[in-house]
């Protein structure tokens, strides 16, 4: 089928073409003006990236960005967002309600349930100028429940983001508070298991976790240490060191007082304990039976260390356990202790972003779209439907159609002169001759 066949096609059914679109027209209007108008506000919220989190002091990292402002326009079109509102305003306790829930058979069972699913329905999430602004938008059937349910949305999604993270770490404290618990009654059970060992086989422990065998064995070893040449003298006790200081006063108040003086005579007395005592404690130049019976419970003493070497190996192993649960219970009860405090966190990183605006004119019906849309279909669709009756019923209008339906050439075309009453007849005769010409150039060729 040529254009001139076509055009001529759209000529002919031209009532049929105008008939549509008129219809779709009038139909578009009348639906236009008689559907409610419904008014949308909208307010913004800020989801501040660069900042660290109040809570835990993290900052987000670039990569979980997109995800995560993803998540939160999930969550502001989500029934958890949407159920608070509903307690808040009291619908599921509203009369009116109630009945036109009984009356619709009451979808979903609960009507809780089903109101958030309608303030779902009414709202909607978008980016606004960044990536990092969301604009929440509801529509209604008035401008004043517009905003105020877009203000309930908003209020309602911060609370949930604080409360949620607030519960995420509430879990979190609980579940690490458990852990520690389990690793307390390990901490104890070795703890138990260690002293059970060590009195079993009579090791006593002192303080750095050192048993008393080992502690002897270094003392031992300090004076083994001293050098035993004739003529050496070992470091002078505590006792001798006061009996000498004694000596040098009582010098001195010898000088000034008298010799039944009672400070002369305290001094004395003090003077002849610490000779005994100095007596006792030993001192002056180490002889060789003294260095022998050092020597001799060095290596008796290494002996009984050196007998019981693998118990104590078994011990410090235990001990060395011991120290790695408690390590692990501090840091267990040390992260309970941070998620408890996050959980009384009520800071955001999501702030409110201007008030909620209260639309002026309607979002809907947009009356020029609508119109214009009903022009442009009702076009295509008398177009279509001008094409199916000329199938249906398909006539012989030119010399072309002629040649379509009979098979054989035209040879001459008597009284072929058109009417030119109408400004598609001569569009489609100019045309024509544009396309005769043309093909008399191509036979002549």
């Amino acid at each position: 089928m040529s254009l001139i066949q076509f055009l001529r096609m759209l000529a002919a059914r031209k009532a049929i073409i105008l008939v549509t679109l008129l219809a779709c027209f009038l139909t578009a209007t009348a639906t236009a003006f008689l559907l409610p108008p419904r008014f949308e506000a909208q307010n913004r919220v800020l989801i501040d990236l660069t900042e660290p989190d109040p809570a835990t002091g993290q900052v987000l990292a670039p990569n979980a960005v997109g995800n995560y402002v993803g998540m939160q326009m999930k969550l502001i079109k989500d029934v958890q967002t949407a159920g608070p509102v509903v307690d808040r305003l009291g619908w599921a306790t509203d009369p009116a309600l109630q009945a036109r829930f009984e009356s619709l058979g009451r979808p979903g069972g609960d009507i809780r349930e089903w109101l958030a699913r309608q303030i779902v329905d009414a709202t909607e999430v978008r980016f606004a100028d960044a990536n990092n602004i969301i604009e929440i938008s509801y529509r209604a059937s008035d401008p004043a429940t517009a905003q105020r349910m877009a203000e309930q949305v908003r209020e309602a999604f911060l609370a949930q983001h604080v409360s949620g993270r607030q519960e995420n770490a509430l879990r979190g404290a609980a579940a690490f508070n458990e852990q520690a618990q389990n690793a307390l009654a390990q901490l104890r059970k070795a703890e138990e298991e260690r002293t059970q060992f060590a009195k079993e086989n009579g090791i006593v422990l002192q303080a750095g976790e050192i048993d008393l065998e080992s502690s002897k064995l270094a003392a031992l070893t300090a004076q083994s240490a001293v050098p035993s040449l004739p003529g050496v003298t070992a470091p002078p006790s505590p006792a001798r060191m006061q009996l000498e200081a004694i000596k040098q006063q009582i010098a001195q108040a010898q000088q000034t007082l008298g010799p039944n003086h009672p400070t002369l005579q305290a001094l004395r007395r003090q003077q002849q304990v610490l000779e005994a005592q100095a007596a006792t404690s030993g001192g002056g130049i180490i002889g060789g039976s003294n260095r022998g019976e050092i020597e001799a419970a060095y290596q008796a003493q290494k002996a009984r260390v050196l007998a019981q070497s693998d118990k104590i190996d078994r011990l410090n192993r235990m001990q060395q356990d011991i120290n790695v649960l408690r390590e692990q219970y501090a840091k267990l009860v040390g992260r309970a202790e941070e998620l408890g405090g996050q959980s009384k966190v009520s800071v955001s990183n999501i702030k409110p972003m201007g008030n909620t605006s209260l639309p002026s004119d309607p979002s809907w019906p947009n009356k020029p779209l609508i119109i214009g849309g009903s022009i442009a279909i009702g076009t295509v669709l008398g177009v279509l439907l001008a094409l199916l009756v000329e199938l249906l019923a398909r006539r012989v209008r030119s010399d072309e159609d002629l040649e379509y339906a009979a098979g054989v050439p035209v040879l001459a075309i008597v009284g072929s002169r058109r009417r030119q009453d109408g400004w598609t007849t001569r569009l489609i005769n100019f045309i024509d001759r544009k396309g005769a010409a043309r093909r008399r150039a191509l036979a002549e060729a």
